[in-house]
């Protein structure tokens, strides 16, 4: 081993730890006593060669220098992103992803180590996709139509059966553990609808574009859940549901936003919580307010109350 290999070694295992390395301190080291400012920068340049990528001048530090993987990572991985992160790598590296990518080498052998790594903490139940090439392809298509505005037809499966829809693409939407493609609807009763991405068996370019409506593309930055509503003007048609948590579940609703909306109105001297949800239509809180029953009281509006004492009941037979 030649004494730059020894030096360049431990510069990497320094920035692979997450360490600062200073071309003034490393000149007091035993590896490079004597060595000049010029020959230290050889040594980070040849790391510079193999990883392009792998670490960055310190800003107002002259002369300092970290690692930008360990740093991405740091602040990256944390328990939000984890489970999208392996999902999303996994669908890369088995349909061939990474082809269209220009990624580097060593980055690529970082994202696959850490992916390992976490697999062997996390079981994954479910998947938005099924991993097969024919999948990859599909979303290329969808990628395609969306960035050039393309009018297409959509081969659906509803139920045990494939329906064609005209629509306008828009933007691909990741909810409630599915992607969802949000579109535009032709000629149908409803104008607009997120088509579950795993229920299209082909997507058919026509020759036609369009010109996005910046209302729907609000929209859709805004929607909460797949049965969210749109209507034109639909900011002046949104509903405001008041829900009020038993104090003993309140700590939940403290921590964990369900919806995006969710805004906390006041807490009483009870210790319950009130709060507030805004939603295109009473059916997108249904199934939660169901979920949290008895800790869960509507306030309002009463129309959602009366629905769901109605449901409650036909189930209890009463």
């Amino acid at each position: 081993m030649t004494n730059q290999t020894a030096r360049v070694l431990e510069l990497l295992k320094r920035f692979n730890n997450g360490r600062k390395v200073c071309i003034g301190q490393l000149q007091n080291e035993i590896l490079w006593e004597g060595k000049s400012e010029k020959t230290i920068r050889r040594d980070l340049d040849v790391i510079k060669l193999v990883f392009p990528k792998s670490f960055e001048l310190i800003r107002g530090e002259k002369g300092c220098y970290k690692a930008i993987t360990h740093k991405a990572f740091k602040n990256f991985m944390n328990e939000r992103n984890i489970s999208l992160f392996v999902q999303t790598f996994n669908i890369a590296q088995r349909s061939n992803l990474f082809e269209s990518f220009d990624i580097d080498a060593s980055d690529k052998a970082i994202l696959e180590a850490k992916s390992k790594e976490y697999k062997n903490l996390y079981n994954f139940k479910t998947s938005p996709f099924e991993n097969k090439e024919a999948e990859y392809e599909l979303l290329k298509k969808i990628e395609h139509a969306i960035y050039h505005n393309k009018v297409v037809y959509l081969n659906y499966k509803v139920e045990n059966e494939v329906q064609q829809f005209e629509v306008k693409p828009y933007k691909i939407v990741f909810m409630e553990g599915n992607f969802y493609l949000a579109c535009e609807v032709i000629d149908q009763v409803f104008l607009f609808s997120p088509f579950r991405i795993t229920n299209i068996q082909e997507i058919i370019y026509t020759s036609r574009t369009f010109h996005p409506n910046p209302e729907v593309k609000d929209f859709i930055k805004h929607m909460q859940t797949p049965v969210a509503r749109y209507s034109p003007r639909f900011r002046e048609n949104m509903i405001k549901v008041i829900l009020e948590v038993n104090s003993h579940k309140a700590r939940y609703f403290k921590t964990n936003k369900f919806f995006p909306s969710q805004e906390t109105l006041e807490e009483l001297d009870n210790g319950n919580l009130r709060l507030c949800y805004t939603v295109t239509r009473e059916l997108e809180v249904i199934d939660f307010i169901k979920q949290w029953i008895p800790h869960i009281k509507i306030i309002e509006p009463l129309s959602l109350k009366e629905k769901i004492e109605k449901q409650l009941a036909e189930y209890l037979g009463l």
